[in-house]
């Protein structure tokens, strides 16, 4: 059994596990939320945002992803937090827009590095 990422009895975890930007005009950046990431292990981490292009069913090409964490790639050091930015500005009007973010996060404790793999 898996524990929720916003479980305090994991060692990194997340403020949410859900965003909701509720409605945003097209071509406009929406406010912008919060996403708290917690470090608790005795040495710092690298935490890598993944969001991939998507495809535009309209004009049936790939495009940027209408979602946006930042930074992209940032160091959290031991036993401390670090808010990460979220922002969506839709391509699309009067669409439902759904992203799966990736989390990835390298171990660096002096020995070998380890990636972890957080999907928020």
């Amino acid at each position: 059994m898996f524990s929720d990422i916003t479980s305090d009895t994991r060692d990194v975890n997340l403020s949410s596990d859900f965003i909701d930007f509720a409605f945003s005009h097209v071509g406009r950046l929406s406010e912008s939320k919060q996403l708290t990431f917690k470090n608790k292990f005795p040495f710092a981490v690298d935490v890598n945002w993944a969001l991939l292009n998507v495809f535009n069913r309209t004009s049936e090409k790939w495009v940027k992803n209408p979602f946006k964490i930042r930074p992209e790639n940032q160091k959290v050091e031991a036993n401390s937090t670090f808010n990460f930015t979220a922002e969506f500005a839709p391509y699309d009007p009067d669409q439902y827009f759904f992203q799966i973010a990736q989390c990835h996060i390298t171990i660096n404790n002096g020995a070998l590095s380890k990636n972890k793999r957080i999907i928020a």
